[in-house]
């Protein structure tokens, strides 16, 4: 008797196991890169004082569906997710980037500390497709190949401002005819509400191809993640001067 509840019991343990190690469906994977004015200017939000305000850095790479929606609440945990922590600790170069492109804003966040939870919540569940150490690879190569948006940006009359905002439509084009050099691979912009009249940019999402070989067309979505006023997104360099500034609309 006591041989078949240990039996069974040893099967419980590997059927659970074995359960939350299932990986997810999903139709591609986002880039996403944050600008830091916007975050760091939300209240109760305290930032290291070091960090690079005025450049693009990773938040995360998300799968999502054929919506356009992130696999953000259904992704199982891993059942070791610290181990992770090989990928960089075996490979000084990759981590010295980790560093430079995807860094934690949070005081009391270590960047290490950032890139378990985005692993452990959005890129195990890819790893069948994706293997840990080709996930933060190929979000690096990504990062790198976007390194010159802001320039690219400011060049073509769109740059971080505080003065006056931009249409989320004019935005979303431009990124793709100048950034992405084809107009026809749309991306998405992430807002977040400060005030009644205007929206500021938080995210833009690039969309990748399962295996994360090359940009793709972002999915038709209706979901207008944040930026309801899309003919006022401000793309500030300092928030608490966006709050004071007499903003005029421009594409």
């Amino acid at each position: 008797m006591e041989l078949i509840l240990f039996a069974t019991v040893v099967i419980l343990i590997v059927t659970n196991n074995n359960i939350a190690a299932q990986p997810i469906s999903y139709d591609h994977m986002q880039m996403i890169v944050q600008w830091p004015p916007t975050f760091c200017g939300r209240q109760n939000v305290h930032c290291k004082p070091f960090i690079s305000m005025l450049r693009f850095t990773i938040h995360g790479l998300w799968p999502g569906d054929a919506n356009g929606e992130t696999h953000t609440n259904t992704c199982p945990l891993p059942p070791k997710p610290n181990t992770v922590d090989k990928v960089w600790l075996n490979d000084r170069s990759l981590k010295n980037d980790l560093d430079t492109y995807w860094p934690s804003f949070m005081i009391g966040w270590l960047n290490e500390s950032l890139w378990i939870h985005e692993w452990k919540k959005h890129g195990y569940c890819t790893s069948n497709i994706v293997p840990e150490v080709d996930y933060f690879i190929g979000a690096i190569r990504f990062a790198k190949l976007l390194k010159g948006m802001v320039p690219t940006l400011t060049r073509g009359g769109m740059g971080p401002t505080d003065h006056h905002a931009y249409t989320v439509m004019g935005m979303k084009t431009f990124i793709s005819a100048k950034v992405l050099n084809n107009k026809n691979i749309k991306v998405y912009i992430s807002c977040e509400t400060v005030n009644s009249s205007y929206v500021f940019l938080t995210h833009i999402h690039f969309c990748l191809d399962k295996r994360l070989n090359t940009f793709i067309s972002c999915p038709t979505s209706t979901s207008p993640r944040g930026c309801d006023r899309g003919n006022n997104l401000v793309f500030p360099t300092t928030l608490p001067l966006i709050k004071e500034a007499h903003l005029s609309e421009t594409s």
